[in-house]
């Protein structure tokens, strides 16, 4: 079956992050890990005191950009999830979402990416 763009946007993968003892399920978009992304990532680490705010916004946009869904809820009944919009991110601690982003890149080690599958019939 031919690969196509969408098919490749929408393949979607888990991890699990743990942090203050706790664990939550993510579910992100390894295909949207790009480039793109590495150059905003570099951006975030080159932040100083005089554009914080913009590198956290920049995180924050990464954020819900790679993420599909999760398990971290609003509510203390676990009713309500949390949303994966970059303005409701910015109230979670810096921590929290910086692990977050470190799990799913994490997932996707050299080895995690090296191809399985033999091509052209070599091994």
């Amino acid at each position: 079956m031919p690969l196509n763009l969408t098919k490749i946007a929408t393949n979607s993968a888990s991890v699990i992050v743990h942090y203050a003892g706790e664990s939550a399920v993510v579910s992100y978009y390894p295909s949207r890990v790009t480039e793109k992304t590495y150059a905003q990532l570099q951006q975030i680490a080159a932040m100083d005191e005089t554009n914080l705010a913009s590198g956290f916004a920049e995180l924050n946009d990464i954020l819900a950009h790679l993420m599909k869904e999760w398990d971290v809820f609003e509510d203390d009944e676990q009713t309500i999830m949390f949303p994966l919009k970059a303005e409701r991110l910015s109230e979670l601690p810096i921590m929290f979402r910086m692990t977050v982003l470190q799990v799913i890149l994490g997932d996707l080690r050299p080895e995690t990416i090296a191809p399985q599958a033999q091509m052209n019939g070599h091994n």
